[in-house]
């Protein structure tokens, strides 16, 4: 794997001057600063559940965000995680930096790709997401709405709130028509602690496809541990769009991600996942949903939780965000007020 990587990157230099030489136009950049500040309270009504009770700052981060073109065939992304503060505690800003150079961790580098596209062939090389279904993937980090109860996330799955799912790699795309996109994908695995030095790594293959109201995102992903051995995670969602309604359905085999002492992922709880949407958008300026996640293990419950979630934006570059969540295992609701604002620094 790690030679095939290096051969990919051995070629990348060529790809860019092929693509220089074919076509000196079309070239474009937009900068964007995209911070986003959010107050999360919980607390636990009555007598009933454990207790829980306190407060983050949720999803509150500091993002910037760089696409843009080199040619008609030469594309790149750069999305950095600079400021996170989900408990207000220096450590969550710290953790970013210090886990840099780890594949087990979410760190400030999220995305650094670049995409060679020759007709219905894409290949894509750099740090980028696992090619795992589940729209909550499709959508940018900062604007994912999840509620906290303790360190356990409401409206966003347990998979996606824990898997470290940026990782080194290359993937080739190939695309049927307007419709449907076929991936194949080697990245480094999250259950390394370094990303090519651990000598762990995953490969996914995934099917998105857009047949008119109905959408899909299928895959299915084989990811090695550091024990050598491999844990599969399947993933099939669908969505489907109804005038001004969207209903989604994801399913995971995995339930969560487990963690050892030092708080490093090492294998998946094996499970279910199930996780329905309902969304309603009646204007570009507003739209509101449900979600609920449900999970389970050895035939048993595992998890649930079920929320609200709401956006206005007032005028363009700036969404306010509110959302209402109650989680099964502690009987505590959640709750979670916001902005974000996107800012185009600069575009060419």
């Amino acid at each position: 794997m790690k030679k095939l990587l290096l051969f990919f990157a051995a070629l990348l230099p060529c790809f860019l001057a092929f693509s220089q030489e074919a076509d000196d136009t079309g070239r474009s950049v937009d900068v964007q600063f995209i911070p986003r500040f959010e107050y999360n309270p919980y607390f636990t009504p009555g007598q009933s559940g454990d207790g829980s009770s306190g407060a983050s700052f949720g999803n509150s981060s500091v993002y910037t965000l760089v696409e843009g073109t080199l040619s008609d065939h030469v594309s790149f992304t750069l999305s950095n995680h600079w400021l996170a503060c989900t408990s207000g505690d220096w450590a969550d800003v710290k953790s970013l930096y210090t886990s840099t150079l780890y594949s087990n961790a979410f760190n400030w580098l999220d995305i650094a790709t670049v995409d060679f596209s020759f007709g219905n062939w894409t290949f894509t090389l750099g740090k980028d997401c696992i090619a795992t279904a589940g729209f909550e993937y499709d959508e940018w980090d900062v604007d994912v709405d999840y509620l906290l109860v303790g360190d356990t996330p409401l409206l966003a799955s347990y998979l996606w709130y824990n898997l470290p799912s940026y990782q080194w790699g290359a993937k080739l795309g190939y695309s049927i028509g307007e419709s449907t996109a076929l991936a194949l994908q080697m990245t480094t695995s999250p259950f390394g602690e370094r990303p090519f030095a651990s000598g762990l790594y995953n490969y996914s293959l995934q099917w998105t496809g857009e047949y008119g109201p109905v959408n899909n995102i299928w895959s299915a992903s084989i990811i090695q541990r550091p024990d050598g051995g491999f844990e599969w995670l399947w993933a099939l969602t669908q969505r489907f769009a109804f005038g001004d309604f969207t209903a989604g359905f994801d399913w995971y085999n995995i339930a969560d991600v487990d963690f050892g002492e030092d708080d490093v992922p090492c294998e998946f709880i094996r499970g279910n996942t199930f996780r329905t949407t309902l969304a309603w958008a009646p204007s570009d300026k507003f739209d509101m949903g449900l979600a609920s996640n449900v999970y389970t293990r050895l035939g048993d419950l595992y998890g649930m939780n079920a929320g609200a979630f709401f956006h206005y934006c007032p005028i363009e570059p700036i969404r306010l965000h509110a959302a209402l969540g109650w989680d099964k295992d502690t009987s505590a609701i959640s709750i979670m007020a916001g902005l974000k604002v996107n800012l185009h620094l600069f575009r060419l």
